[in-house]
């Protein structure tokens, strides 16, 4: 594991509280059909000016091997289905009509995770858009919480909070300085609830594990492992995607059963082992859905 600064993604979210509010008008006004329709010009424009697209683009034709061309007609499709996820997630959130069917494919293996008392992790990466599918799991009886970085914009997630629906989602912020978020961490995994995170980005500073993806090294966060050997939680991953506009598949792979580990040696092969296991179900879910891959920055550096 390596403790390097070399990511340039900063720990936030891009977008305006703004821009949440007008979908939510329009959507609550209009429908979704309509939202999708401004959308495009949205989209048309981060596509010109936008320039985090270039990595998007070095996406492209690293992991899939596109044409120039290719890659760049792929990055507009790229950013308009992102902008897609945004609106069906503020649609959700906010309780807006909406018209979503989510399609839930081995959905009773977190039924499994519950029965062993322990709560879990539920590790997914920017792909698609788990918040959409997961509000389908509220037939579970636990409580979701969702692990941040305390630095998001807070003005979205103030607003968000406020229109909020869902009263089974905890916000756990991840605070570096306190380390507080550890405390919330043990009570959430006591009370055999579930953690949701994702695994593939990291701030500067931030411990790292390196390993091939696509064939070429990239660093992925160490956090999520350690995490899962210290406690000696379940994990699993998880992916939702959007089949198309109205449609969204949630699926989950078999959750891999982590004994708790106290050597730092130990410690080093088993996120080794979780994190082969992680990119590799990271890789296939890129390979079918290469669009709604939405890391915009420099993953391979």
């Amino acid at each position: 594991m390596e403790n390097k600064k070399e990511t340039k993604w900063d720990g936030q979210s891009k977008g305006k509280v703004l821009g949440f509010k007008i979908f939510v008008f329009i959507l609550n006004n209009f429908g979704l059909n309509p939202a999708y329709f401004i959308l495009r010009f949205v989209s048309f424009y981060y596509f010109l000016f936008s320039k985090p697209n270039k990595f998007i683009r070095q996406y492209f034709k690293k992991a899939h091997g596109y044409s120039n061309l290719k890659a760049r007609l792929s990055v507009y499709k790229n950013n308009y289905i992102l902008g897609q996820t945004i609106i069906d997630k503020v649609a959700v959130m906010a309780g807006a009509n909406n018209p979503f069917k989510v399609i839930h494919k081995n959905g009773d293996l977190l039924d499994e995770i519950a029965k062993i008392g322990k709560g879990g992790i539920l590790i997914s990466a920017h792909i698609g858009n788990w918040e959409v599918a997961g509000q389908g799991l509220n037939r579970l009886n636990t409580v979701f919480n969702v692990l941040m970085y305390s630095n998001e914009k807070e003005n979205i997630k103030e607003y968000m909070d406020g229109v909020m629906k869902e009263k089974k989602i905890n916000i756990i912020s991840i605070n570096e300085e306190t380390k507080s978020h550890i405390i919330e961490l043990h009570k959430a995994f006591t009370n055999n609830e579930l953690v949701v995170m994702h695994g593939d980005r990291f701030r500067d500073g931030a411990k790292t594990i390196t390993v091939p993806f696509f064939g070429k090294p990239a660093k992925f966060p160490a956090g999520p492992f350690i995490m899962a050997a210290k406690f000696g939680v379940p994990l699993c991953i998880a992916f939702a995607v959007k089949a198309d506009n109205h449609t969204y598949e949630f699926s989950i792979e078999e959750p891999i059963i982590v004994d708790r580990v106290r050597g730092e040696v130990q410690l080093e092969k088993v996120c080794n082992e979780l994190a082969l296991k992680y990119v590799s179900a990271v890789e296939k879910m890129a390979l079918k859905h290469p669009h709604q891959w939405f890391n915009y920055y420099d993953f391979w550096k």
